[in-house]
């Protein structure tokens, strides 16, 4: 089994062995805890994942008690661009990788 990757990047690894929803539940309330209960904004791309991923994340967020606000299939500039432009405090993308690998930034 591969391990999971955690960088400055993101994290990324093989979903269902390394990159659970347990480990995006974790991560996304660590960055809700982290940006003290703000609007976060959530993208993702058209991977078969995506709707598991997506449903993780919130529910990190959300117990971090986060407003969300789901952006749907979303590449990354956009939804870097739409932070600002929403008034939110940071953002989370499911994305995949060069590798087979998926991660989250």
């Amino acid at each position: 089994m591969k391990p999971l990757k955690i960088g400055i990047t993101g994290v990324r690894g093989i979903v269902g062995e390394t990159f659970t929803p347990e480990v995006a539940v974790g991560f996304a309330q660590a960055l809700g805890t982290y940006l003290d209960s703000g609007r976060i904004l959530v993208g993702r791309d058209t991977r078969s994942s995506g709707p598991m991923v997506r449903s993780a994340v919130v529910a990190g967020l959300l117990a971090a008690g986060c407003e969300v606000i789901d952006l749907g299939i979303c590449p990354t500039p956009s939804l870097q661009l739409a932070v600002p432009w929403l008034k939110a405090e940071g953002d989370f993308h499911h994305r995949r990788s060069q590798s087979r690998d998926h991660g989250m930034r």
